[in-house]
């Protein structure tokens, strides 16, 4: 998984710098969301998908704030943990930002009871330099800076 979205992120970079340059961070994730899509059979890839489960409550963090991710893997409308796979937040310039707290929340522990906890959290920043930073169980594990 890693390196698809290493590699998707990459692909990003070279077809969609005018997105990137132009501070278009929608349309930024949303390209980065296609570019996945053939890669994960059997689950949706969506964008600022913003309600959980067949009741469709609002996804919200630990402090009740409504949420909404900019991409997300998972199969849509189930909330265990094993049909969400992997949220990601889309940052073009790489700051410390409220996205963080967002992951670690998403990530949470699995005895964490909240519905919408995601198995691993991404946050991919464009500028200066591409880097990923990769969440689980609501710990940031490890970091990827490609020149």
């Amino acid at each position: 998984m890693e390196k698809i979205l290493l590699e998707a992120a990459k692909k990003v970079c070279i077809n969609d710098s005018e997105l990137i340059n132009n501070k278009m961070e929608w349309a930024t994730a949303h390209r980065l969301a296609v570019y996945l899509e053939n890669y994960f059979p059997g689950f949706n890839v969506d964008c600022e998908y913003n309600k959980m489960g067949s009741e469709f409550d609002p996804k919200h963090d630990s402090y009740d704030r409504h949420k909404r991710p900019d991409i997300v893997i998972h199969r849509r409308c189930r909330t265990e943990l094993e049909n969400n796979l992997l949220v990601i937040e889309i940052k073009l310039e790489n700051d410390q930002d409220d996205d963080e707290k967002k992951l670690y929340d998403f990530t949470s522990s699995p005895n964490d009871k909240r519905p919408f906890q995601y198995q691993y959290g991404l946050k991919i920043s464009f500028l200066p330099k591409l880097q990923l930073k990769w969440f689980h169980h609501n710990f940031n594990y490890k970091v990827v800076t490609i020149d």
